[in-house]
């Protein structure tokens, strides 16, 4: 069944808008192999065929508004991204915990999960239609939960909370937040595709939150996606001085879960349940991004990096917070303490449920997973007791 249609979606992107400049050109390729592989592999839900469309739409209508800007502010490109603090490691490994209590602080700049659902300025909106965006932002989260409540349990966002950058991915459709479409052929044409053009449109998002927020400009941002694990080379690139935090868990306590994460969103769009082979494929993915986290490690002897226990972060938190603002020279603030210590206490773990399974149920086993990232575990074992 032909449910998206490329062109199709520009024209009606255009027409909405008014607008013709969708920015670099470079997207396309990802768009056209997106709508390729939903054709081709995913049965989608007929009542959910519009739903699927519209935010296909949402990623192209923000890029022209996006490029509207730009052309009437260019000085939204000289916007200084300096010292930003990133989070880049393996999912499941108390890192969501870590980047909302540190956000929590009011000391970072952050991509709340409705400045990632909606970058860019409404134009001819007050306040660059700040309201609506959140609101629409809020009726996803709504239905999110809605059609899959078993995400809540797994990985839950929240509008007005600190989120993954890798929504900022999703604009350039070349990223694995995309498989919240459930496409197989897609991700497996982005294991190859070069990430260069996202982490490029990724700063100059950065750059345009920025611009729209300016009485935080003086706060260093703090980042965080799983994507990045493997790829922190980019981060190297497009940022001067970047600072890293690393967390650790035993593979295989993450992967399953990794895998769980995963169906739950093939779940959003798709007719059938996916098969239950997800962990074959996350264990080679990540197993990959781990050896190209130890190279890059190794490569750069200099680089700014603080390694954080999943054990610490869900035992001390506050302890962990005080040895990332000691080794970044960070002011820490009676004020930022309470924030964190607030947030702390209203979020235990597994306030929304617990969330398990196992490596068998996914199609993997321990062992598996223990060969494949036996470098990483070799070299962080004091880290994941």
């Amino acid at each position: 069944m032909k449910v998206l249609d490329a062109q199709e979606l520009l024209q009606i992107a255009r027409d909405r808008t008014g607008l013709s400049d969708f920015g670099p050109d470079d997207f396309r390729e990802g768009l056209d192999m997106l709508v390729q592989g939903v054709n081709a592999d995913v049965a989608v839900r007929p009542d959910r065929v519009e739903h699927l469309r519209e935010n296909v739409l949402r990623l192209l209508i923000n890029r022209l508004w996006f490029q509207k800007d730009l052309a009437e502010h260019p000085e939204i490109m000289d916007e200084v991204i300096d010292a930003p603090i990133i989070i880049t490691s393996m999912p499941r490994t108390g890192s969501t915990k870590l980047q909302r209590l540190l956000g929590a602080s009011g000391d970072f700049q952050l991509v709340e999960y409705w400045k990632g659902h909606m970058f860019a300025r409404i134009p001819g909106a007050p306040e660059g239609g700040r309201e609506q965006r959140i609101a629409e932002t809020r009726d996803y989260e709504k239905w999110l939960y809605e059609v899959s409540p078993d995400m809540i349990t797994g990985h839950p966002v929240f509008t007005d909370e600190a989120e993954e950058e890798m929504q900022l991915f999703e604009y350039a459709f070349r990223t694995g937040a995309m498989m919240v479409f459930g496409s197989s052929s897609f991700f497996g044409w982005l294991l190859s595709a070069d990430p260069t053009p996202a982490y490029d449109y990724l700063k100059m998002q950065l750059q345009y939150l920025q611009w729209q927020n300016p009485q935080d400009r003086k706060k260093p941002w703090l980042l965080k996606t799983p994507i990045h694990f493997g790829l922190e080379k980019q981060l190297n690139r497009i940022f001067d001085n970047p600072r890293f935090l690393v967390t650790h868990r035993d593979p295989v306590k993450c992967v399953p879960s990794i895998a769980g994460i995963a169906y739950n969103w093939h779940l959003l769009y798709a007719d059938v349940e996916p098969d239950l082979n997800g962990g074959e494929a996350m264990t080679a993915y990540y197993g990959q991004s781990a050896d190209d986290h130890l190279a890059w490690r190794d490569n750069d002897p200099d680089l700014q990096i603080l390694d954080i226990a999943f054990s610490d972060i869900t035992s001390n938190d506050e302890a962990v917070v005080r040895r990332i603002y000691e080794a970044f020279g960070l002011p820490l603030t009676e004020k930022s303490l309470q924030g964190m210590r607030d947030w702390s206490q209203r979020n235990p773990r597994n306030k929304h449920g617990g969330h398990s399974y196992s490596a068998e149920k996914f199609g993997t086993t321990d062992e598996a997973i223990r060969n494949r990232f036996a470098d990483y575990i070799d070299r962080f074992a004091p880290l994941l007791a």
